[in-house]
């Protein structure tokens, strides 16, 4: 596989990052292990953060990986609001927040489509969302060797209408698509987070985190970046350097992608990366 190196461009001030937005000109992300939406300049400088969920998370790491709402996945919606989403891996989990042009957070009850979504996969984790045309896709990350990647089609006025609702149900499920992404080290990759090219490109980060377990985390050998075709099959496919678990991403108005990757230790700040989007043009015959 070919690699890809990206440069480290900013530090943020949470560690566990888990998704990545660009809306007005501006970073947004969530961690997984806190209740905020955090929101940075292009260069990685904070500029404020809003409460998704009210409470506060116990300091101990236990009982804060049983509290938190393990948002993992966000995208945002044609009229400028970003939806946030929990992986669904427990009942806990199951809730998502819709932050508004307005600075309103609305809660939104997920449990009604992640309950179906549950039926279907061993292990539910959805790990990123993106508005592709008129649907909404979510990621499904399989961990381990008995996990399925999968993309999760959602029609998007469905979606629509159930956030105005404060859900969101299984009636606006089209399909589910699994998507093979290979291993890295002997170790299965696992889809963690899409995001949409200037050009329409559908891009996707992967990870090989050695767990079969939604629940608790491994080590992580590496990370790719790739993209999928109209039929949303994988084509080319970058092997990230340095070693980081990337769990966002989005493409910027260069063509260039900005990455943030997880250190699974709540001492270590979520870097953020930008990789050179020229990569992803070559031909990519053999990269999978």
């Amino acid at each position: 596989m070919i690699a890809a190196r990206a440069s480290l461009c900013g530090q943020l001030r949470l560690s566990a990052a888990s998704a990545l937005v660009l809306c007005r000109d501006s970073l947004w992300t969530v961690a997984d292990d806190c209740l905020d939406l955090h929101r940075y300049d292009l260069d990685g400088h904070w500029l404020g953060q809003w409460s998704l969920v009210p409470g506060v998370l116990p300091e101990d790491p236990v009982e804060r990986k049983a509290c938190k709402a393990d948002f993992e996945a966000m995208a945002l919606l044609p009229d400028g609001a970003l939806l946030v989403l929990g992986s669904g891996s427990t009942a806990r989990r199951r809730r998502g927040a819709l932050f508004g042009e307005d600075q309103q957070v609305r809660p939104i009850d997920a449990s009604g489509l992640y309950r179906v979504l549950g039926e279907r996969f061993q292990e539910l984790n959805i790990e990123g969302a993106v508005v592709r045309g008129e649907q909404l896709l979510l990621a499904q990350r399989g961990n381990g060797k008995g996990g399925e990647n999968a993309l999760v089609l959602l029609q998007l006025q469905r979606v629509l209408a159930d956030l105005g609702a404060g859900r969101l149900d299984a009636e606006a499920l089209l399909e589910i698509r699994p998507v093979q992404l290979g291993e890295l080290a002997g170790v299965p990759l696992g889809l963690t987070d899409l995001t949409l090219g200037r050009n329409g490109r559908l891009y996707y980060s992967a990870a090989a985190e050695a767990t079969d377990s939604s629940y608790l985390d491994g080590d992580c050998l590496g990370s790719v970046i790739g993209w999928l075709d109209d039929a949303l099959l994988p084509q080319a496919q970058r092997l990230l350097e340095p070693v980081v678990k990337i769990e966002g991403l989005c493409a910027l108005a260069d063509g260039n992608l900005l990455l943030v990757a997880d250190a699974d230790d709540p001492a270590v700040p979520a870097p953020l990366f930008r990789l050179d989007g020229a990569w992803l043009e070559e031909d990519p015959a053999a990269d999978l």
